[in-house]
């Protein structure tokens, strides 16, 4: 089989959501056999050799950005992909068309194309994103942006009923979907990723002293809400002695200095990826609160598939109600509290550890390459 996939940004080096689950969906097609043209567009990255080992040829475009591409009725994050050498590219043969993201959907409705076998991967619910994001922040002009482009998305979402398929990410945003745009197949495939098995001298690294791990991007809105959050209203309850990491990618100052001045609690800045695999394993508890509850939390998927202690999550964190049995589910900061105070001195068995692996892939979660790819 070959293949065109059209990535929203370099996906190498996978450390965060969407890039995660677009490098190691090639990674495992490549694995199955797929000869992979990979079409990608970049900002503030530069080429990556790396990605020749999941795809046999790799083209860079750059974007449109800028307030030339923000007057129009398009979407920005996809008005700003348009360049028209993809195009080219993608009519020099017949291969199927995997577009990653609506970001990415600008020639899905082009007519040299009409005879093509069209597939959307969708990470999420994008204009419910946006909402969100617009909920979320505090500036003016950020806030304006996000209520206009969630808008934008809304409308420009209808550009599906060009696509053959549609994979999204759940099942909630599955039926959605369906719901939407019935003549279009649509799938719930779930998210790729490194599903890899705890190396051998990381295990040897496990600390065994035990903390509590709350983990993400550290520059995005959503995430520090968390911090916060965790900061302002869970430390105090917990008792002298329990630590409380934060670790992840690109902290500002202000949540440095704040993390400084509060005992008991240690930030963890730009981990690698064996670190990171390293503190999400030896966690006692991983805490995975969220406040926006679209698409998949790929730490839930992380924390779950080779953490080696408790997930502690709010309802919001939860995909679909088959994770309710893999995870304490508290959403009130007095239940939350309670809870961390049961679960840190229980740890999980073995038996427990290995159950919760096997249920996740038998939900999917296990980087295998489905028929409904073909």
């Amino acid at each position: 089989m070959k293949l065109h996939v059209v990535s929203f940004q370099v996906p190498f080096p996978p450390d965060y959501g969407g890039l995660i689950d677009v490098y190691y969906k090639l990674k495992a097609l490549k694995k199955a056999g797929c000869s992979i043209v990979l079409h990608t567009y970049r900002y503030g990255v530069e080429e990556q050799p790396a990605l020749y080992e999941v795809a046999d040829s790799v083209y860079y475009y750059e974007r449109y950005t800028g307030w030339r591409s923000m007057f129009t009725i398009l979407p920005y994050i996809v008005y700003s992909r348009r360049d028209e050498l993809l195009l080219k590219r993608l009519c020099a043969d017949d291969y199927p068309i995997l577009f990653e993201g609506l970001h990415t959907c600008y020639f899905l409705p082009n007519q040299l194309l009409r005879n093509r076998q069209k597939w959307v991967r969708m990470h999420n619910v994008e204009h419910e994103y946006y909402r969100f994001l617009g909920k979320s922040t505090v500036s003016w002009w950020k806030k304006c942006y996000y209520y206009l482009e969630a808008w934008r998305l809304r409308q420009y979402e209808r550009v599906l009923l060009h696509a053959d398929k549609i994979f999204a990410i759940t099942n909630t945003d599955a039926a959605y979907f369906i719901r939407k745009y019935p003549p279009v197949l649509t799938y719930c495939l779930p998210c790729f990723f490194d599903d890899a098995g705890l190396k051998e001298n990381n295990i040897e690294k496990l600390d065994k002293g035990g903390y509590i791990l709350y983990h993400g991007n550290l520059s995005v809105l959503e995430n520090v809400r968390v911090v916060d959050y965790i900061l302002d209203n869970l430390v105090v309850g917990l008792e002298a002695g329990v630590q409380v990491l934060i670790a992840g990618k690109n902290p500002d100052k202000n949540m440095q200095e704040k993390i400084a001045r509060i005992q008991g609690v240690s930030l963890v800045a730009n981990p690698s990826q064996e670190e990171m695999e390293t503190l999400i394993a030896s966690a006692r508890i991983n805490l995975l609160f969220t406040f926006q509850n679209t698409g998949i939390k790929l730490k839930l998927i992380y924390s779950l598939m080779k953490g080696r202690g408790h997930c502690l999550v709010n309802s919001m964190m939860i995909p679909d109600r088959r994770f309710a049995e893999l995870c304490v589910i508290v959403d009130t900061k007095e239940a939350q509290i309670a809870a961390i105070r049961e679960l840190y001195d229980k740890p999980l068995l073995p038996e427990a550890l290995q159950w919760r692996q096997q249920a996740l892939r038998g939900m999917g979660y296990s980087n295998q390459v489905t028929s409904i790819l073909r």
